[in-house]
């Protein structure tokens, strides 16, 4: 490196490079300090490359040198730069800095280290004059990186975070805009990183000087600080906001060109990130929008308002015409208009206005602007006119009829305007790409939408269509709406608009003429052009198939387009070969009786013939299934005629590995014999094997296609055949686990086919089936009475006995439908008539009671007195699975029968009536309010219902069952709007301490749905005010239910706390870590006394809702109350101090400054838990408490070791060095255990 051949310098700083990029190992401390000075040295090389070359090992060598060395490094570039000062050094330096703090900042996690070197890097910009602007710009890269990754870290030293306050300050003034912007983002890094009282000081100084501004452009500079800081943090800002609005809005009145642009991106920034505080004035805001917009004193369009949007107009979209776009160079009030453009697409996001206001307002005055002069200006109203629309669109699929209604007669008006600006500026093709961007969106909003305005956008239509393909530069606003070809977008238009479920005779007349186009294109030689084209031919062939006007006009062009997709089959082009095949399977679906038969035989002809592989036979085979998939335009001989050659020709894809080959050819199998069982009958038998080989390859979930086809194909096989495969494939899906569905439907139609096709089969099928379950039972109950250890539980085969029950179900129902009869229960009943005894019996009872509960939940079972007395004696059996699947079943049939309701819930209440009948009883009450309430929403029963249910609640003295408590929660999740306000209502009015836990006990149950919609989840955040209120209830156990409720909320439903229910809350949440002495007493057990903390679980709720809030919703609570609560947990519980240690490892960087505030008090909790002793005569499980105790108040040691670095804390400092100590013991070892594990 030191030789003075330049080559030999590159050669060997690039060999070092490649090594320093290899290497894991770490540098000794000598190697470390050579070669960072030797890369320094490099830094002032005469060759820019030898430079280049120094700065990347700077970066690579980062991670192999202990910090020591880093903090001497960034130490000796920042005081090279101070000596240097204007010197062109400067700038390799600078860039070396750059890459360093980088570098540190991405590659380690030494916080400190990175804090560490803020101080040398601030004194840079601090104490040098004249610095060029390029290595000002470096270093407050650097200084950005430190406070951005170790902002924490550097607030602890007070000097060096004045210093940068101070430096800061002096630099958004600079002269140079790069440095300016520069040090302006560094400000707001500064508030938004850098947490404790430094940041809210520089907030509020920043703010004061914004107040005290005299001259425009040092106004202009703090408002821009303020909108870095509102992007990143807008709570810091947003009690600054009315303040700053009021003050501002007359300043677009002024000439100041800065200070109009400035005023806009402040009220964008605050609109999008600081919405609520902007409310009150929307409507001054949207009219200074509107007025940026309209702003451009320097040129009148006027003269072009007559738009004209005839038919003829279509001769004036083409390319030969000049630009006449007004240029002019001096004039900057575009950027004013654009400007106005960005704040109104973030008035259309805010919420400010209801969705038809936004049409109205937004949509209206964006219209009138699609003729701007300024193409990046036009390209950003266009835009967010087209984003606008995509974001109601969602909105268009629910309730928004008054929206859609604005939207409609706004379309006529915005096609218009579209059309006149690409008529004004013919050569931009970016205006065009947009407009139709505008055009399809506005079609998936509504399907006519357009209609009125087709005969006008059908000329542009064609037009681009048959031109050649071509591409425009795109402004950046664009990229994300368009395509890289004006082709793309115009067939992407016509793929949405014909996405309808109807067509008028405005949209034939507008297909008709751009057909031949879309025809044309299907050969275009540009990347997606053809695909594209497929596709939209494929949406126009199936909304002609759904035509009820004559559509004779397309059927010359769906042949012609039918032999180009023929003569593409064999395309490479896997995007291009679905899109044909696609188009040729729903061209033969929806035409396939009006396309000549040439074309019909050689479309068949090619869906029938497998050429490319395993890899296209999904293509090729999934059109077929779409070509003859039933109702199907198609001849039933035509299909008829190619069945043999296309079953023949899946047979191979039978064996093979690939799931998608396979389920195509069952699907082929299922749609086929749908023609009749002539269709498969010379195959069936082979392939009912290929199915059952299917299945048996995974019989514990056999795929859905598997069983149709299975379903399909047995009317085509004779009854012997069926007869010999009863074992193999029953004993196969008796083991089936169905998993949604489409499979449980699939399960059922094969039992029911074979009942109805084969009725003789039924019973021996059925014997079959009770068989296998009462041997698969069998096996159960040996296991349960041969285990020994009770506490490992057999699991019950509910599994099989879905299937079984299911089956049987199934297989009667297509028995009875064979008789011309209805479903009749009456095996079942035999089934469940006697009380059972032995190990069969009881397995044959469960089959019965499981049947009965799913006939029921189908609505098969009808009323019967005596069944439903059975099901109740069942529910008193001695065998717990016979009282579990009659609880089930009775549960189902109540649902059925929901009169019933109120004669299950006094059974299941009545005084006396405890044991395990009543808890299945209970149960069976569940089940039924599943089924009335959480399925059919049943809204007029379940009002008596939840009152019967709510009555009973109040009466009770003593603890109520969590089943009720599940009931009850099933009535809020599914009714909310009724429910949950009484539910609330419940909580807040109830007195007995016992009443009000159940009702709380059913909130959170409500909270730990999974399925909430959002409905309950706005009852549940307006309710939550109420419901935690009981925090701070007079009654340990109301407090620890309270708490169980908020911590649920923060887990798993932390979005509907805002900062008004969390300040409301915060008080008393807190109050709960403290030790409340009047719960703690102490009770005698012979010479020991024992203490006994009565609010210990509660507390421990409360410290666990504290972590989690910490870690789901980081800063929503106050750094004092969480350091505070930190304090008082390390001297508490074990159990809690384990909680402690995860809020400090949570908050360690966030909290740095309140931690270190109190690391005397840490200390002092720290030494009381480490001086509690053992007592006398200590039992084993004590001394393993004590130790985990010790253990954990190390750890907090640990934890906050690194904070302790960086402030002074006597009592810290002792206490740890007393600890490392070797003559401590237990605790030194503890130490040195837990930092080598760097916790």
């Amino acid at each position: 490196l030191r030789d003075p051949d330049q080559d030999l310098r590159a050669m060997a700083a690039s060999d070092l490079l490649d090594l320093l990029k290899k290497s894991s190992s770490p540098f000794s401390r000598d190697d470390g300090e050579r070669c960072t000075a030797a890369f320094v040295k490099l830094l002032y090389d005469a060759q820019s490359h030898v430079q280049n070359l120094g700065m990347e090992c700077l970066g690579q060598v980062v991670r192999l040198i202990d910090a020591e060395i880093t903090r001497a490094t960034v130490s000796s570039i920042c005081s090279e730069i101070q000596q240097r000062g204007k010197s062109s050094e400067s700038t390799a330096l600078s860039v070396g800095l750059r890459v360093m703090s980088n570098r540190v900042a991405e590659d380690t996690e030494d916080r400190v280290l990175l804090g560490s070197l803020a101080t040398a890097i601030v004194s840079v910009l601090k104490d040098t004059s004249d610095l060029p602007s390029d290595v000002a710009v470096d270093v407050f890269s650097a200084l950005s990186d430190v406070l951005t990754h170790a902002g924490a870290q550097v607030a602890m030293d007070t000097d060096t975070i004045n210093q940068i306050q101070e430096t800061l300050l002096s630099y958004i003034g600079h002269s140079n805009m790069g440095v300016r912007r520069r040090a302006i983002a560094v400000l707001g890094a500064f508030v938004v990183h850098v947490p404790g009282k430094q940041s809210e000081q520089a907030l509020g100084t920043i703010f004061q000087r914004y107040e005290a501004c005299t001259r425009p452009s040092e106004k202009c500079i703090m408002l821009r600080v303020l909108v870095t800081i509102a992007r990143q943090r807008p709570e810091r800002v947003a009690k600054l906001v009315p303040s700053i609005v009021d003050r501002e809005l007359g300043s677009m009145n002024e000439d100041e060109h800065e200070v109009r642009v400035t005023m806009l991106l402040v009220f964008e920034t605050f609109v999008r990130h600081c919405t609520e505080p902007m409310a009150p004035r929307r409507d001054e805001i949207y009219n200074t929008a509107v007025e940026a917009l309209k702003y451009d004193p320097n040129y009148n369009y006027d003269a072009e308002d007559d738009m004209d949007t005839g038919s003829e107009a279509g001769e004036d979209f083409g390319d030969e015409y000049e630009d006449d776009i007004y240029e002019d160079e001096e004039d900057d009030s575009w950027d004013v208009r654009l400007s106005g453009v960005k704040l109104l697409a973030a008035i259309a996001k805010s919420g400010l206005y209801t969705p038809s206001e936004v049409v109205q307002r937004i949509g209206d005055v964006l219209g009138t602007s699609f003729k701007e002069r300024e193409d990046v200006v036009r390209a950003e109203v266009l835009t967010t006119y087209a984003a606008m629309v995509t974001a109601l669109n969602d909105l268009a699929a629910g309730n928004a009829s008054e929206m859609v209604n604005v939207l409609q007669q706004q379309a006529p008006k915005v096609v218009a305007s579209s059309l006149a600006a690409i008529k004004s500026y013919p050569r931009s093709v970016e205006t065009k790409q947009l407009a139709f961007a505008i055009f399809a969106r506005l079609a998936s909003v509504k399907q006519d939408i357009l209609d009125s305005s087709l005969s006008d956008i059908a000329p542009l239509v064609s037009s681009a269509l048959e031109a050649e393909d071509i591409s425009g530069t795109l402004q950046t606003a664009s990229n994300s709406l368009v395509k890289t070809n004006l082709k793309l977008d115009v067939i992407e238009f016509l793929h949405s608009l014909a996405q309808r479920s109807a067509i008028s005779n405005s949209a034939v007349e507008f297909f008709a003429s751009a057909k031949d186009g879309i025809k044309r294109n299907v050969t275009s030689k540009t990347f997606q052009v053809p695909s594209a084209s497929f596709n939209t031919a494929t949406s126009l062939v199936l909304l002609l198939g759904r035509a009820s006007a004559d559509v004779g006009q397309f059927v010359s062009w769906a042949d012609d387009m039918a032999r180009d997709a023929a003569s593409l089959t064999s395309t490479d082009d896997q995007g291009l070969k679905r899109s044909v095949y696609g188009f040729i399977g729903t061209v033969l679906q929806q035409l396939g009786d009006k396309l000549g038969a040439s074309s019909v035989d050689q479309l068949l002809g090619a869906l029938a013939t497998l050429t490319g592989g395993v890899n296209d036979s999904p293509i090729v085979l999934g059109a077929f299934v779409q070509a003859v998939s039933q109702p199907t335009a198609l001849p039933a001989e035509k299909v008829a005629a190619v069945a043999p050659s296309v079953l023949q020709s899946i047979e191979p894809l039978f064996r093979q590995n690939s799931m998608a080959a396979v389920t195509v050819a069952l699907d082929v199998v299922k749609v086929l014999a749908d023609y009749g069982a002539d269709t498969v009958a010379p195959v069936s038998e082979h392939m009912l094997d290929n199915i059952i080989a299917v299945i048996s390859r995974t019989p514990e979930s056999p795929p859905a296609s598997a069983l149709q086809a299975f379903a399909a194909v047995c009317p085509s096989v004779s009854e012997d055949s069926m007869r010999s495969i009863t074992s193999e494939i029953l004993k196969l899906l008796s083991t089936t686990t169905v998993y949604d569905g489409q499979s449980a439907l699939a399960l059922s139609e094969v039992f029911q086919v074979v009942g109805r096709t084969f009725p003789g089969l039924a019973s021996s099928w059925k014997d079959t089936i009770i068989d296998n379950w009462t041997q698969t039972h069998a096996r159960y109950a040996k296991q349960r009475k041969d285990s020994s250890n009770e506490a490992i539980q057999v699991p019950f085969p509910s599994t099989m006995l879905t299937n079984a029950a299911k089956s049987i179900n199934a297989l009667f129902a297509g028995y009875y439908e064979s008789q011309g009869q209805q479903w009749s229960s009456a095996l079942l009943d035999t089934i469940v008539r006697a009380p059972p005894k032995t190990t069969s019996e009881i397995a044959l009872v469960c089959l019965g009671l499981r049947a009965l509960g799913y006939a029921a939940a189908k609505g098969d079972l009808a009323r019967s007195e005596n069944l439903a007395a059975q099901l109740d004696a069942h529910i008193q059996s001695e065998h717990d699975d016979v009282r579990n699947e009659a609880a089930a079943a009775l549960g189902k049939y109540v649902g059925s029968y929901p009169d019933t309701f109120s004669a299950l819930f006094a059974s299941a209440t009545t005084p006396g009536s405890g044991g395990a009948a009543a808890s299945s009883r209970l149960q069976a009450v569940k089940v039924a309010v599943e089924q009335i309430v959480g399925v059919n929403h049943d809204q007029a029963n379940a009002e008596p219902m939840w009152s019967q249910i709510v009555a009973y609640a109040q009466s009770e003295q003593g603890a109520l069952p969590d089943a009720l408590a599940q009931s009850l929660a099933t009535f809020a999740v599914a009714l909310p709007g009724v429910f949950v306000p009484a539910l609330v209502e419940l909580i807040s009015s109830s007195t007995n301490t016992n009443v009000k836990a159940f009702f709380i006990t059913t909130f959170r149950t409500v909270l730990a749905d999974r399925h909430l919609g959002t409905e309950c989840d706005a009852q549940i955040k307006s309710a939550l005010i109420h419901v935690l209120a009981s925090i701070d209830d007079e009654n340990v156990d109301i407090r620890r239910l309270s708490l169980l409720a908020l911590y649920a909320v923060i887990k798993s439903k932390a979005c509907l706390l805002d900062d008004g229910i969390i300040g409301a809350i915060e008080p008393a949440l807190f109050k709960q870590t403290v030790i409340n002495e009047s719960l703690v007493r102490i009770i005698n057990m012979g010479p020991i006394k024992k203490r006994i903390d009565d609010g210990l679980d509660a507390r421990r709720c409360a410290f666990q809702c504290v972590h989690m809030l910490v870690r789901m919703l980081p800063g929503a609570a106050s750094d004092k109350a969480v350091a505070d609560s930190v304090v008082r947990g390390i001297a508490d519980d074990h159990d809690i101090r384990l909680l402690v240690l995860q809020i400090i490892h949570e908050t360690s960087s966030s909290l740095a400054a309140a931690y270190a505030a109190r690391l005397d008090d840490i200390a002092e909790s720290v030494k009381k838990v480490q001086d509690t002793k053992l007592p006398p005569k200590a039992v084993e499980q004590e001394i393993e408490k004590h130790h985990a105790m010790l253990r954990s108040s190390v750890s907090v040691l640990v934890a906050m070791e690194p904070i302790a670095k960086n402030a002074s804390s006597a009592k810290f400092d002792e206490l740890l060095a007393a600890v490392a100590d070797p003559s401590s013991g237990e605790l030194a070892g503890y130490l040195k255990e837990l930092r080598s594990k760097d916790i």
